[in-house]
């Protein structure tokens, strides 16, 4: 019981890591989206807590900012978020730190898995968010945009992403004996 009031203790903690993450960011004009470090944040949170905790993290994240806190990306919030550009990518997180938390080997926890865990999640991240970015930015007037176009528009962010990933997994591959004794891996019962 101690054990998963803990990891509750840390999901919390990672849900304020991400919104910090999210609000302290680098506003772009539009159709691009702000530069921030929720994704960092996402992917850590299923790396070192799993795909369960690493998801409930994301998910309270997800439920404050949906009702109105000023969790997102330059201090906005609302559900109204999922409705933009930025909307696929938002809804992304969640899948993505379950994957990156599945993928990882916390029994092991080396940086090859990692890394292969966090742009695992990376990719999730661009496979949901990229076609609603499309979607919201096509239905735009005066806009025609291919998937191509999209992708181009978000190359930059996806370099981004990757070197997110890899700074990721490096810093619990480093935390890696510190983790081993407050967050030991239990097998399933």
């Amino acid at each position: 019981m101690k054990q998963n009031s803990y990891k509750l203790v840390l999901s919390s903690l990672f849900a304020a890591l991400i919104a910090g993450g999210a609000v302290f960011s680098i506003p772009l004009p539009p159709p691009l989206l702000p530069v921030t470090l929720a994704v960092f944040f996402c992917l850590l949170a299923g790396l070192i807590l799993g795909p369960f905790y690493g998801l409930l993290s994301v998910l309270v994240y997800l439920a404050i900012g949906s009702v109105g806190l000023p969790v997102f990306a330059n201090g906005a919030g609302g559900f109204g978020q999922f409705a933009g550009p930025s909307g696929g990518f938002l809804a992304a997180y969640a899948p993505l730190a379950f994957v990156s938390g599945l993928l990882s080997d916390r029994k092991a926890w080396s940086f090859v898995r990692g890394i292969a865990a966090a742009m695992a999640g990376v990719a999730v991240l661009y496979i949901i968010g990229l076609p609603v970015f499309r979607m919201v930015l096509d239905g735009s007037p005066g806009k025609g945009l291919s998937m191509a176009a999209a992708f181009a528009i978000m190359a930059p962010y996806l370099l981004g992403d990757v070197l997110k990933a890899v700074a990721a997994a490096a810093l619990v591959s480093a935390l890696r004996p510190l983790l081993s004794n407050y967050l030991p891996y239990e097998k399933a019962k």
